[in-house]
């Protein structure tokens, strides 16, 4: 992934990602689970290992970049939206059941690039107000 962060940017990437667990979420509604999973268990693995690298690798690098010379800090904070999820997630899996939870994954995979080309945008503009 990190040839491809170099090449095509880490907007790019982190999409991949986002693209992976919105097709993992997806396939709740769309496999049929009582004819079985058959090829479709490798392909939700390899969306799994595509979503979780693009975590550990890239999504902690533009943690980095955002906060340069902060990096404690900023990983602090990545740990805590990270737990905070986690959490989370925990609590509500006894009250929501499948499809709300994939919805959820749903929307939120399609929030994570829309969040960090905001990012991205408003660090821009606030590099232009510094440098004027």
């Amino acid at each position: 992934l990190g040839a491809v962060a170099i090449r095509a940017g880490k907007g790019f990437v982190l999409s991949l990602g986002s693209l992976g667990f919105f097709c993992i979420a997806s396939s709740f509604f769309m496999l049929d689970q009582s004819q079985g999973w058959n090829g479709w268990l490798l392909a939700l693995y390899l969306m799994q290992g595509l979503g979780r690298a693009v975590y550990e690798s890239t999504s902690k690098g533009v943690f980095a970049d955002f906060f340069p010379g902060r990096a404690v800090g900023a990983f602090a904070n990545c740990m805590l939206q990270s737990s905070s999820a986690f959490a989370m997630c925990f609590f509500l899996s006894d009250v929501l059941q499948g499809p709300e939870l994939a919805r959820i994954v749903m929307v939120l995979s399609v929030l994570t690039p829309l969040g960090y080309l905001s990012a991205v945008r408003l660090r821009a503009l606030e590099q232009q107000r510094l440098a004027a």
